[in-house]
């Protein structure tokens, strides 16, 4: 099967004869320039019936789903994912620099990692 590709307008018209309600079309358009609609299809994903099957998908969506429930569950990912990089790296900052002093003060080297054996 070969995908060709579809403008925004008829992105919207097909998002909303698999039933999915779109409140505010002008607000729609510009978040699938923004975010694209293969990238929002992930967030889509939970609306859809068949959901969790990922074979004999109908893309059809839940009575009531709405192209915002999707756009707020990429947004709360989007803010998900910042928070949850903000204080891995602070813990991976951390980790290296522990290991780092332990390993010079062990071997009482100040550029060990740089020595020839």
């Amino acid at each position: 099967m070969t995908k060709t590709a579809t403008t925004i307008d008829e992105q919207i018209d097909l998002l909303k004869e698999r039933g999915l309600t779109i409140q505010d079309e002008h607000k729609a358009r510009e978040i699938l320039l923004d975010i694209g609609y293969y990238r929002l299809g992930f967030y889509l994903f939970p609306f859809e019936k068949s959901f969790p099957n990922l074979s004999n998908r109908t893309h059809d969506y839940f009575p009531g789903a709405t192209f915002e429930d999707a756009v707020n569950l990429y947004y709360f990912d989007f803010d998900l994912r910042l928070l949850l990089l903000r204080y891995l790296t602070r813990i991976e900052i951390a980790f290296c620099t522990a290991l780092v002093y332990n390993l010079s003060n062990k071997y009482n080297s100040n550029s060990g990692y740089s020595e020839n054996s």
